[in-house]
C-alpha cells in the first residue's frame, strides 16, 4: 500500500479515536433522550440558517482564492475555487494542527495546471489573512467585552495564551516568508542541502536549481501582490466577513432554542476566543478542545439544559457537516482528475500508434 495512503489511514484512524473519546467524555454524564429531546426543540429555520452561513464560510475562501489567482493572471473557474476550499477544510479538519490543508490544496491544484509557486503564494495570503484577523477579532473583543470574556472563559487562559503565542508567531514566520523572498529562498536551499548531506535525496545539485526556478516563479507572484496592496486590502474584509459567518452560527443555535439575554457581540466574541485557544493545538479540528472549551464557556449564557445540546449542533453544523460535504466533494474531485489523466494518457498513447 502506498505510504500516502497509509498516512490517510492513521490520521483517519486518529481522528475517529479522538471522536470517540471526546463523545464518551461529552455524554458519559448525560442521558442521551434527553439531549435529543433539547435538541428536537430547536428551531428548524435557525439551524438552515446556520447551515448556509458555515456554507458561506467555506465558499468566502474560494472567492478569495479565485481572486487572488485572477490578481497574478490566473484564470480559475469559482467552481474550481470552491473544490480547493472544500479540499483544504476536509484535510485540515482530518490532520493535527490543521496541517494536511494546504499541501493538499497546492497537489490538487497543480493537477489542475496551476503553478505551485503560484499556488503557494496565494495560499500563504489566505492563511496570514486568516490567521492575522482571528487575532484582530480577539483584539476586538477583548477591548469591547473584557470583564464578560474574563467571566466566561477564565478557566481556559492558559490554552488562550498559548493561542496568542503560536498564532501570532505563524503569522510572523508567514508576513516574513512573503515580503523577504531572500528568507524563502535561504530557508529552502539549506533544506535541500540537508536532506542531500543526509541521504535523504540524490543529485541535491538538480533539487537547488530545480528549486530556484520555481522560486523565480514565487518571486514574481509575490512581487505583483505586494504591489497591489488594495487587493490585500480585500482580502482581509473578506476574511473578516469569512469569520464572523462561522463565529455567528453559535449565536444562531442560541437563538434557535429561543434564549435570549447575550448579545450577538458578546457570543461571537466568546466564540472567537474559542478559535484563538484551539486553533494551533495539535488535534484535528481542534476536536476535544472545541467541544469542552464551548461546554465551560457557555455553560451560564446556555443554561445547563441546552449547553450540551448547543455545542451538538454548533459543532455539527460547523465542523461534522462540512467535514461530510468536503469528504464528497474531495472524493468526487479526485475520480474526476484521474478519469481526466487517464483519457488524456488514453489519448497520448493512440496519437503514438498513429
Amino acid at each position: 500500500m502506498p505510504k500516502k495512503y497509509v498516512k490517510y489511514l492513521l490520521n483517519t484512524g486518529f481522528l475517529f479515536a479522538v471522536f470517540l473519546l471526546t463523545y464518551y467524555l461529552v455524554f458519559k454524564d448525560h442521558e442521551l433522550n434527553a439531549v435529543l429531546d433539547s435538541i428536537h426543540r430547536a428551531k428548524n429555520g435557525y439551524i438552515v440558517l446556520g447551515m448556509i452561513l458555515s456554507l458561506l464560510f467555506v465558499s468566502s475562501e474560494s472567492v478569495i482564492i479565485q481572486y487572488l489567482m485572477h490578481t497574478v493572471k490566473e484564470k480559475v473557474s469559482f467552481l474550481h475555487c470552491l473544490k480547493y476550499s472544500f479540499v483544504g477544510f476536509f484535510f485540515s479538519a482530518i490532520t493535527p494542527s490543521a496541517s494536511g490543508g494546504q499541501p493538499m490544496q497546492v497537489i490538487s491544484m497543480s493537477r489542475d495546471g496551476i503553478n505551485m509557486a503560484v499556488s503557494t503564494v496565494v495560499l500563504m495570503i489566505v492563511t496570514a489573512a486568516y490567521k492575522t484577523v482571528l487575532i484582530i477579532l480577539c483584539l476586538i473583543a477583548a477591548i469591547f467585552e473584557w470583564s464578560f470574556i474574563s467571566i466566561h472563559a477564565s478557566n481556559i487562559w492558559f490554552l488562550i495564551l498559548f493561542g496568542i503565542i503560536a498564532n501570532v508567531g505563524f503569522v510572523l514566520f508567514l508576513v516574513i516568508a512573503i515580503f523577504k523572498q531572500s528568507f524563502v529562498t535561504k530557508i529552502v536551499g539549506r533544506t535541500i542541502l540537508w536532506l542531500g548531506n543526509h541521504k535523504l535525496i540524490k543529485n541535491k545539485e538538480k533539487w537547488l536549481r530545480k528549486a530556484l526556478k520555481t522560486l523565480k516563479k514565487y518571486d514574481k507572484s509575490a512581487d505583483y501582490i505586494k504591489g497591489n496592496k488594495k487587493v490585500l486590502f480585500h482580502v482581509f474584509i473578506i476574511t473578516i466577513l469569512q469569520r464572523i459567518c462561522l463565529f455567528s452560527v453559535t449565536y444562531i443555535i442560541y437563538l434557535a432554542f429561543g434564549l435570549r439575554g447575550a448579545s450577538a457581540f458578546q457570543i461571537i466574541a466568546l466564540q472567537t476566543i474559542i478559535a484563538l485557544a484551539v486553533d494551533s493545538l495539535p488535534l484535528p479540528g481542534g476536536m476535544g478542545a472545541s467541544e469542552s472549551s464551548f461546554l465551560v464557556i457557555f455553560l451560564t449564557i446556555f443554561g445547563e439544559e441546552f449547553v450540551l445540546p448547543g455545542m451538538l449542533l454548533s459543532r455539527g453544523i460547523t465542523y461534522y457537516a462540512l467535514l461530510i460535504i468536503s469528504a464528497v466533494v474531495t472524493a468526487f474531485g479526485s475520480i474526476k482528475q484521474k478519469r481526466k489523466k487517464n483519457l488524456e494518457n488514453g489519448g497520448q498513447l493512440y496519437d503514438r500508434i498513429l
